[in-house]
């Protein structure tokens, strides 16, 4: 499994694995982490909404900034 050290309050865009430069998402903030067996979920304050994305080989992610 690949992660990348995310952390609470920072802006980041996230695509899928193997989806195009066009695909990442418009800014999100992270904004709390649910640990889970063998795996790692983070909530993402992003357009208006809360979503689940996976810190797991399925995503990558872009810090734009850091906490």
């Amino acid at each position: 499994m690949t992660t990348i050290d995310l952390k609470v309050g920072d802006l980041i865009s996230f695509k899928p694995v193997g989806f195009g430069n066009e695909d990442w998402s418009n800014p999100g903030i992270v904004l709390e982490q649910y640990l889970a067996p063998d795996d790692e979920l983070w909530v993402v304050y992003v357009d208006g909404m809360k979503c689940v994305v996976h810190n797991n080989e399925h995503y990558e992610f872009m810090h734009l900034t850091s906490s």
